[in-house]
């Protein structure tokens, strides 16, 4: 399988990626102007708890939100055969017979949603529920100024440690012999479980990107924010976002130290022009924007890394990418347009690019997920090798770095142009987002 073509007279040296968690795209760009929102006139969802109404998107100032579990049999009843109508019903059937539709009483107990985070401290659907610029001034500001992606969706349909997965590595698996290593057992996997070198040993034996990276003498890291944390931790970057140094490829090529970078070395490395030519940066929970994680704080602490590169030496010669590993269940019209393989794509999560080079105030409509960074670092470090062609058996269904359906990252950049100067913004920016709790005029009663 041939692979991509290589960007002529590219002068990006650093490509950086921030990874943060679940959101949809409609939840914070459906009234973005020009992009592909929420639909006129408003959809109207069917609602289990309320039969005789249903329930249409509504603009929500909460900065704690509680979403829904997403794991793929929750997405399923969401994305309802590509009708995108089963948001709210999905959620109801979380709660379950614990929640009363007509009371907003706290859960008997806890719910957990799949990334075990404790989410359901009282029966609210919350679903419909979006964000504009008024709460995300900042987010949108970068997507006036710089290139917003309108189509980008989960790679894979499910929750968040399949998507990191395919994020390093452009597919999601299991492997059951490793003793000796038998790659031949790995398969496509919507879970997958969470390494540690103390309680499960067990590598993922299947190719990852930085397996390439190594082998032609690219630098990369990854800084977690806080360290790194327990797989379900709340307290530094957790397992379950921080899969690589699971990879058997990291651990043979003495690079399991690269992935657990602390991410105050990265405003050190920005500052001092010493970034590594691929970057990824993962969160902690409070900073993650995962609900119920504060949006706010989340907004603060993306404006606070990407100031951080546009402010050192490194920002003419960067791009910087911000996506969300998934929807966490969040209401979105736009129904997956393939299904590459049984693992996705999965629901459309929010997407954009900053960089020098970033063509100004441009949308995107390309079909992409983070399979495209794969095949955007492989244009710009390796001249086009695909992970097809890292030598080394790999049973995966497909490889989805060189999807010919997909759209190409390089066509959001113009080279030719001056370098654009920086756009520096508050770390902490005026906003309309209230705490949890405090009545919102207008908002449905639930």
């Amino acid at each position: 399988m041939p692979g991509a073509r290589r960007l002529p007279q590219s002068p990006l040296q650093h490509l950086i990626f921030i990874i943060q968690e679940n959101r949809s795209f409609d939840h914070y760009f459906g009234t973005f102007p020009g992009a592909d929102g929420v639909p006129s006139p408003l959809p109207c969802l069917p609602d289990q708890w309320y039969p005789s109404q249903c329930d249409t998107p509504y603009l929500d100032h909460t900065d704690s939100n509680q979403g829904n579990a997403h794991g793929h049999k929750w997405q399923n009843i969401s994305i309802d055969g590509g009708k995108m109508d089963g948001f709210v019903v999905a959620r109801e059937q979380f709660l379950g017979k614990k929640c009363s539709p007509q009371d907003g009483h706290a859960l008997p107990g806890r719910a957990y949603d799949d990334e075990g985070i404790v989410m359901a401290k009282r029966c609210i659907v919350d679903v419909m529920g979006y964000h504009d610029g008024t709460d995300l001034p900042n987010y949108w500001a970068y997507a006036s100024n710089f290139v917003l992606m309108d189509h980008f969706f989960e790679s894979v349909e499910s929750w968040s440690e399949p998507n990191h997965f395919a994020i390093f590595s452009g597919w999601s698996a299991k492997c059951t012999e490793v003793d000796p290593p038998n790659v031949d057992s790995c398969s496509s996997s919507f879970g997958g479980t969470p390494w540690s070198a103390d309680k499960h040993p067990m590598p993922d034996l299947w190719t990852d990107i930085t397996y390439l990276l190594y082998q032609n003498g690219i630098s990369w890291g990854v800084y977690l924010d806080h360290g790194q944390g327990n797989p379900f931790g709340q307290h530094g970057t957790p397992g379950i976002w921080n899969v690589l140094p699971g990879f058997e490829t990291v651990q043979q090529d003495g690079q399991v130290a690269n992935a657990e970078l602390d991410q105050t070395q990265f405003y050190s490395d920005a500052a001092a022009g010493t970034l590594p030519q691929v970057t990824w940066l993962l969160p902690e929970y409070y900073d993650s924007e995962h609900p119920q994680a504060s949006i706010a704080h989340g907004q603060s602490y993306v404006t606070g890394l990407i100031n951080a590169v546009m402010e050192g030496p490194d920002w003419n010669s960067s791009a910087i990418f911000v996506v969300y590993d998934d929807a966490d269940g969040f209401y979105d019209h736009e129904p997956p347009p393939y299904q590459f393989d049984e693992l996705g794509l999965g629901i459309r999560v929010p997407a954009w690019m900053i960089s020098p080079y970033a063509k100004q105030g441009y949308i995107d409509h390309q079909v992409c997920s983070t399979d495209c960074y794969l095949t955007f670092i492989e244009q710009t470090f390796l001249n086009g090798e695909s992970m097809s062609q890292a030598g080394r058996p790999d049973p995966r269904p497909d490889y989805r770095d060189a999807q010919a359906a997909y759209g190409d990252l390089a066509n959001d950049f113009d080279f030719s142009q001056a370098p654009r100067r920086p756009l520096v913004l508050s770390t902490h920016p005026l906003t309309l987002l209230r705490p949890a709790g405090r009545p919102l005029p207008g908002r449905p009663i639930r």
